[in-house]
């Protein structure tokens, strides 16, 4: 943001850059040959040979400030070989596509990162974009520059429901490495900043969905990692996308009221600056300015007009001990009378992000209120560049340090996601990891951070699993609150529990954090989980039992010689499968009796089909002769079994049966592996015949009014004569359908399956 306030503070000192005369040229001298002949004959525009010179120049520039001559030839490697990798290649807006590695890598050497970073950067998109492999750049500079550039290249083309999942997906890849090495998402950081600061040559919704996901991931992760600068750029360019009528407002109103402001805080630096030199101490002390959009926020956050925000400047002492600090401190305090409720040490108690500083607004000259800021000029570093100003590569680590604990956020990141679906991983993502935090006390004083917004639940779970199952109640300050009580920084929380205590599943409404609803839902999956194995239990001993009162079951014969019928009541009872049958007899939802009845119903049926096919042996053979061929047999009695409904172009086994011939299944039909191998026979599709098989579906759709109908008319349009069909509602939202389906063969079956999932709201279609 543009001030002319005096003091007001650079991004980083100058420093002199390296003698390393003529070197910039000779790399610079080989990318250029190589953009020239990658064109094929075809001189690029002088502009985009410009914008590659001066994006080269400006990185060679600041890396050269800090970097030794070695590291820089590196560099200057790793520039020739992307310029050969991207080729031709150009951006959206038209630049050579060089020149946006380039603009990443220059962010980074801002930040004064090591060589293999700003390397990795300037080559973070050859996997992805050009024919270059992982062994190739591997091989050329080393594994540690191929993980980073790894841990940042998008997922190949993998098949995804949506781009949201997509997007998860590639965000999970990150944390993954980022748990490793943060240089990956450093690198990230840097690839969104520059791509922000050209998004204008997208089209407009494009612009707004990435400007949504950099305000909703990157801002927040920059913002966690503590590097501000590259918050503060993130957030103000996606502002001026998502909503330009608002921040072109607040830009024009913040210009007019500027010269005020910049009145009272130079009044205010004045005053500070002589009191200090009288008390012998040097600090440097810089104006502040608010971005656009912390400004937005505050207004949004506060219900404020920007007439109501007063500290839209601010004072920033920087000292050069922890102990001139509190000194500044208390100096500011005797000048100025401090504003209740407006001071907040962040130096005993530093942010999640390893922020550090003293904040207090105060009644400044004229009454005007004034906020200041004090920190060390370490503490400044660390606010400007967060994580990077604390990462030291050239040491190997062995061991947990300070860093890897302050750093733990980012494996809790991906803790307890497991197989998640990618939309759970997101939404844990910006729940948890990348929202505001609200820090909290346990009677004892030990520091809780938990997601802004969150309830004692939260806060129980937080501190340990087990504490937040057996929760029977929670005290705030020495009251007792209700559940869904929202936390507020500072609060000194007791949570009461009880050995009898368990989790309520009403909790999963009241729990704010993506974490504690994960470790209900867990609880609440093994207590489901138990109760299904009982009612498993219970369901077989009730058959068993009513199946011997009836004579079904020979001697040492188990349930599992029914499987046949009971499949067939499953399916007419709209169940899964026969261990969703068996529960049903469990926990009472069905009867044995009534279950056994029907499956006597179908075995007296068999049979009868079985006494036909005896009495008239040669019609059924010479009618089924030609639609099925036994291999080793003629004249043999050959039928369909109805348990996998088998069409011609299925891949089909035969089992020999005592009173029924041969029973034709699907090669992968679940009652086969039953069958003793010395009972299977070959038996093969013969001539085609004009005559229609049945088939069985299942149908899933979300419940509607005109379902039933349109399922019929989507048959009926296919050519498909309906011979049954069963439905029931599931959950209350969910049709679930059972349809047997007279077709002429598997391709027929097909056609009919793809016009019902292009029907409105259908979930699935599987044969049964």
């Amino acid at each position: 943001m543009e001030s002319d306030i005096p003091g007001r503070e650079e991004e980083t000192p100058p420093l002199k850059p390296a003698n390393v005369k003529g070197v910039t040229n000779f790399h610079m001298d080989r990318a250029m040959r190589a953009l020239m002949e990658s064109y094929i004959g075809r001189i690029p525009p002088q502009q985009r040979v410009a914008s590659v010179r001066r994006a080269w120049q400006e990185l060679w520039y600041r890396a050269s400030r800090y970097l030794q001559k070695e590291d820089l030839m590196q560099m200057g490697d790793a520039f020739v070989y992307a310029a050969e990798s991207h080729g031709d290649q150009l951006r959206y807006n038209s630049d050579p596509y060089i020149v946006h590695t380039l603009g990443a890598a220059s962010v980074l050497s801002d930040m004064q990162l090591d060589v293999q970073t700003l390397i990795a950067a300037l080559l973070h998109d050859v996997i992805e974009d050009t024919l270059i492999t992982p062994e190739d750049l591997g091989a050329k500079f080393g594994e540690d520059v191929l993980t980073l550039v790894d841990g940042v290249t998008k997922l190949g083309k993998l098949p995804f429901k949506n781009v949201e999942d997509y997007q998860a997906e590639n965000l999970r890849k990150m944390f993954l490495v980022m748990a490793k090495d943060i240089r990956v998402v450093l690198i990230k950081l840097a690839d969104r900043l520059h791509n922000m600061s050209t998004i204008t040559g997208h089209k407009r919704e494009k612009q707004i969905a990435i400007a949504n996901e950099t305000l909703e991931i990157y801002a927040p992760l920059a913002h966690r990692l503590g590097i501000y600068h590259i918050k503060r750029e993130l957030e103000d360019m996606s502002f001026k996308v998502t909503d330009p009528e608002m921040y072109y407002d607040i830009r024009r109103r913040v210009r007019k009221k500027m010269p005020e402001s910049e009145n009272v805080l130079k009044k205010g630096m004045e005053i500070l600056r002589s009191r200090l030199d009288d008390e012998g101490v040097h600090a440097e002390i810089l104006g502040r300015p608010k971005h656009y959009y912390s400004i937005y926020e505050k207004m949004k956050r506060k219900n404020l007009s920007l007439d109501q925000i007063y500290d839209l400047l601010a004072l920033r002492v920087i000292v050069n001990s922890l102990a001139e600090c509190y000194q500044v401190l208390g100096i500011v305090h005797t000048l100025w009378k401090p504003i209740p409720g407006q001071f907040d040490d962040y130096i005993a108690n530093p942010k999640g992000n390893m922020y550090q500083s003293l904040h207090s607004t105060v009644v400044g000259p004229d009454g005007d209120p004034l906020e200041v800021q004090i920190r060390t000029w370490e503490m400044h570093r660390l606010a400007e560049y967060g994580i990077a100003a604390h990462w030291q590569y050239k040491e190997k680590k062995n061991k947990l340090t300070d860093m890897d604990i302050k750093l733990s956020w980012i494996r809790q990141a991906l803790e307890s996601q497991g197989e998640s679906e990618p939309s759970d991983f997101l939404d844990h993502l910006k729940t948890d990891v990348l929202s505001a935090e609200v820090f909290v006390f346990t009677p004892q004083g030990m520091v809780i951070s938990v997601p802004n917004g969150s309830t004692p639940i939260d806060f129980a779970y937080a501190v340990h699993t087990e504490i937040g199952h057996k929760c029977v109640g929670s005290m705030v300050n020495g009251r007792i609150v209700p559940m869904d009580y929202i936390l507020q920084n500072g609060d000194i929380v007791r949570i009461l529990t009880s050995p009898q205590g368990k989790p309520s599943r009403d909790w999963l409404k009241i729990a704010k954090s993506n974490r504690t609803r994960n470790k209900i839902r867990s609880y609440f999956r093994q207590i489901d989980r138990a109760e299904r194995e009982s009612y498993l239990e219970r369901g077989r001993e009730l058959l068993e039992r009513e199946a011997s009162r009836r004579n079904l079951l020979g001697n040492g014969l188990s349930l599992d010689s029914l499987s046949n019928s009971l499949s067939r009541v499953a399916n007419d009872l709209t169940c899964s499968s026969i261990d969703d049958l068996i529960i049903s007899v469990g926990n009472a939802h069905h009867s044995a009796q009534s279950i056994l009845s029907r499956v006597e119903s179908y075995i007296a049926r068999d049979d009868e089909a079985s006494q036909t096919q005896i009495r008239t042996p040669q019609k059924i053979s010479k009618e089924v002769d030609s639609a099925i061929s036994v291999e080793g047999a003629e004249g043999v009695l050959v039928s369909l079994s109805m348990c996998c409904c088998p069409v011609p172009g299925d891949k089909i086994t035969g089992c020999v049966t005592q009173s029924r011939g041969i029973t034709v299944h699907r090669y992968d039909c679940a009652n086969l592996e039953k069958a003793p191998p010395e009972k299977r026979v070959l038996v093969n599709w013969g001539k085609k015949r004009d005559i229609r098989y049945t088939a069985r579906i299942r149908v899933e759709a979300n419940d509607r009014v005109g379902v039933f109908a349109d399922l019929g008319a989507a048959i009926s349009q296919t050519d498909g004569l309906i011979a049954n069909i069963r439905g029931a509602v599931v959950n209350g939202t969910r049709s679930r359908f059972v349809i047997e389906i007279q077709v002429w063969d598997l391709e027929h079956l097909y056609r009919i399956i793809a016009r019902i999932n292009l029907m409105n709201g259908i979930i699935e279609t599987t044969r049964g």
